[in-house]
């Protein structure tokens, strides 16, 4: 079926989750890059502890605990992340949870290797900050819990490097413990208000175009019937000469007999109800190939697609079927459709369709209730 103009809601839609689909594997790749930049710094600082006589470990017992485990720990987690962004089982989602979720252990895995060097604890807030670009409040609040809680039991129960006292040694390093969890604590207040105002942009955004989409649907549709108005039928009959394909068009015209009468006798009210029952008709019963619209007063038209002339002619009687069944049960006094088809032309103007769809309707309605094609 011809679909009349709508707004780009959905293609914004899948924009989000677009960027949300490039994001989730910047971010696989930011964990690559983590991995590497870390070992190489380790790998640095070990020959500048060697240069300057600072090493107080053997090389081998250095390279071990502090490039290779470490390296592998982050490396491992890097890996498991692969099979989960190429599975077509999980959503994106799912996904991005999982990954979140592993680069906020590669973190723990960083600080608790390097704690040594305070600002360190640093490392947790990119998770944190990474998770904002989904919008979701709940995984930046799971992440930023993992984060925080990772860096407790860091602190409180691994001491991987020797030199380092414990967190609750002194009072002074008890404060700084302390003031670490508070910046962490309020980082994450910080991206959840972010989080909140940029959701809120964003369904603002979304609610504006819903409403434009609205707007633009009542203009191309009839108040009365529902079916296309005349513009909807000018933006069809546009895509119909843009159509490239071999795809076949047909134009169906069609009205309803004696409706003048049917008004004059039974008043108005009378006729709008059978209007309107023979636009919901229209648009229940046309087949998937046709889009109707109402062309004035008590005339209609379908733009089949995908139709030969014959296959048009069949729909068109089978319309004229379902009309008179639907108008027996609504205790309407309705009078039957008759109806012209006329099949497209390639490179012809609308305006010549239309005429010879016309032309056929005027032949019908000479017997009225039949459905005439264009003379050839």
């Amino acid at each position: 079926m011809l679909q009349y103009p709508r707004h780009h809601l959905e293609q914004i839609q899948n924009e989000y989750r677009r960027i949300d689909s490039q994001w989730l594997h910047l971010q696989q790749r930011l964990m690559l890059w983590l991995t590497i930049v870390t070992a190489v710094m380790e790998v640095v600082m070990f020959f500048a502890l060697r240069h300057f006589e600072l090493l107080s470990s053997p090389a081998a017992r250095y390279m071990v605990k502090y490039v290779l485990v470490p390296s592998l720990c982050d490396a491992s987690l890097c890996a498991a992340t692969v099979p989960l962004l190429r599975s077509r089982r999980l959503s994106e989602r799912q996904k991005a949870w999982a990954v979140s979720l592993a680069t906020a252990l590669m973190a723990f895995v960083i600080y608790t290797v390097h704690a040594v060097f305070e600002a360190i604890f640093l490392i947790f807030t990119i998770p944190m900050v990474l998770t904002v670009v989904y919008g979701d409040q709940l995984l930046t609040g799971v992440t930023s819990a993992v984060c925080i809680a990772s860096k407790i039991i860091s602190d409180l129960f691994i001491l991987w490097d020797a030199a380092r006292s414990h967190v609750l040694a002194t009072h002074e390093s008890a404060i700084d413990f302390s003031l670490s969890l508070i910046l962490l604590a309020v980082f994450y207040g910080i991206c959840s208000f972010l989080l909140r105002v940029e959701r809120e942009k964003n369904d603002v955004g979304i609610v504006l175009e819903q409403e434009r989409q609205r707007y633009q649907e009542e203009s191309l549709t009839d108040a009365l019937t529902r079916v296309g108005n005349r513009q909807a039928l000018r933006h069809a009959f546009q895509a119909m000469e843009e159509d490239e394909s071999e795809t076949p068009y047909c134009l169906a015209m069609m009205d309803l007999d004696d409706f003048k009468k049917l008004n004059d006798t039974y008043g108005h009210v009378q006729g709008d109800r059978c209007l309107q029952l023979l636009g919901r008709v229209l648009l229940t019963a046309a087949p998937h190939q046709g889009s109707p619209f109402r062309f004035g007063g008590d005339e209609f038209c379908i733009l089949y697609r995908g139709l030969s002339l014959s296959q048009a002619q069949d729909a068109c009687r089978q319309l004229q079927a379902r009309f008179a069944q639907e108008s027996t049960a609504a205790g309407l006094r309705a009078a039957g459709i008759s109806a012209g088809v006329a099949r497209y032309r390639r490179g012809e103007r609308p305006t010549h369709l239309l005429s010879r769809a016309d032309e056929a309707l005027y032949r019908a309605k000479q017997e009225k209730g039949i459905v005439c094609i264009e003379s050839e």
